[in-house]
């Protein structure tokens, strides 16, 4: 990147150079002798440029992530599942006497969640991590300088559970979110659009069944758009897509405007992947035989299940859509991102907000007038609840405090004996079946 080619990004981005600089935390002075070729482009100033401006990869700023993952071991012990699969203090977690899905016992933390049935042994042990518990989860794989990665290879290992017992391990679900942030220098795709050109036949794909979900819902009084949601096959397939507008899904879901939403997050929309059973337990096998990535498989799968095109003014199609390709081509340059998480409570703020402090600040001011102390009193009588006290306990457990204490060091990189042939055939088998 020259000295002029940052004047004309900055004019394209239609900023005044404070403005430009100021995004950069740089001086305008500095800026300006830049532009005019007084000051050499060093390699961190392109480097800075292009994260904050987002000029990785493809034209779309696109982020990926796992946002559920499932896993069923056929062993009966939720502990060594925690333990041994987990790497976590099984101390930290909260005994639930209900289940899920014919399990009829939870152990959890959080969104991290541990499911068994002592009267049908058969069912295993099985692992649910949803959105928030895979970035909580994520945390835990830093700690221990792990990976996705390295944690699926050590899923693959002949005595998983160090007992000399082998272990049926079967990954059951699995969702990839790719999220395409706003853009700086290019319009976001249109999600209409898409929609438009499969009901004019513009759109091949290999899902039989299409469909779409929009409108408008009332919530503390107000009409609010729930934005577009785009779902090709069916939530019963293995095989699963669903594109839609996340700024309306957060703007929704925190009660504030849409614009607000894209301020706070800077994402537009969502391309989520969700695959289950044998597609699941496929898309890990392939992944790890072959050594592509995550986000080359993720995109291959959304390219080779959906092929959109534009047409003339007759409706002919005349060749395949630029802006879809753009999307793709955006994918192409993913990275599977790691942003552990803690449990936070930041709804429960909200709430107190929005409907109880106005209460407890009136209360206070009464007892300032006549000097007398309901509102602390109250507080100390008040009894928690047992959600009110699973919420202290994940909040102030430290991350040292959920590992277990010394994680055995493995080697996590076992050897696999596939030909190329039979990849090849897996990745058939997985793509088009």
């Amino acid at each position: 990147m020259k000295n002029q080619e940052i004047r004309v990004l900055r004019k394209r981005l239609h900023l005044t150079q404070q403005q430009f600089a100021d995004k950069l935390n740089w001086s305008k002075s500095y800026l300006s002798m830049i532009e005019t070729g007084k000051r050499t482009v060093t390699k961190e100033c392109i480097t800075r440029i292009r994260k904050i401006f987002h000029l990785e990869g493809g034209v779309l700023p696109m982020e990926a992530k796992i946002d559920f993952l499932r896993i069923r071991f056929k062993i009966n012990s939720p502990f060594k599942v925690i333990e041994k699969i987990l790497r976590m203090n099984s101390d930290a977690f909260i005994y639930k006497n209900y289940g899920f899905n014919h399990y009829t016992e939870t152990y959890c933390f959080s969104d991290i969640f541990v499911f068994t049935n002592p009267e049908n042994l058969d069912m295993g042990v099985m692992i649910e991590l949803r959105g928030q518990g895979c970035r909580e989860f994520e945390l835990i794989l830093e700690e221990q300088e792990e990976t996705w990665t390295t944690f699926f290879w050590r899923l693959y290992q002949s005595d998983i559970f160090g007992e000399g017992l082998v272990i049926d391990t079967k990954i059951t679900r699995i969702d990839l979110a790719l999220d395409e942030h706003l853009s700086l220098l290019y319009p976001n795709y249109d999600l209409f659009e898409l929609k438009e050109k499969v009901e004019q036949g513009l759109v091949d794909t290999t899902f039989r069944n299409f469909d779409f979900t929009g409108g408008i819902v009332v919530k503390n009084g107000q009409l609010i758009n729930k934005g577009l949601s785009l779902y090709f096959g069916s939530r019963q397939s293995p095989f699963y897509l669903n594109f839609y507008q996340k700024d309306y899904e957060l703007a929704k879901k925190e009660a504030i405007s849409v614009e607000m939403a894209r301020q706070k997050y800077g994402i537009k929309n969502r391309y989520e992947i969700r695959l289950a059973d044998e597609k699941a337990y496929l898309f890990v096998e392939y992944f790890l035989s072959t050594g592509e990535t995550f986000e080359w498989v993720a995109k291959e799968l959304i390219d080779t299940a959906i092929k959109v095109y534009d047409c003339d003014r007759n409706g002919s199609r005349t060749h395949y859509s630029q802006n879809w390709r753009m999307v793709i081509e955006s994918m192409q340059e993913l990275r599977l991102t790691m942003k552990g998480e803690k449990p936070n409570y930041e709804k429960a703020l909200r709430w107190l907000s929005n409907y109880l402090a106005p209460t407890l600040k009136k209360i206070w001011i009464m007892d300032q007038t006549f000097g007398t102390n309901e509102l602390m009193s109250r507080i100390q009588q008040a009894e928690l609840k047992e959600k009110d006290q699973e919420e202290l306990a994940k909040l102030t457990t430290t991350i040292k405090e959920l590992l277990v204490q010394e994680a055995p060091q493995e080697n996590t990189s076992p050897s696999v004996t596939v030909t190329q042939e039979e990849v090849e055939q897996l990745l058939a088998q997985f793509l088009f079946n």
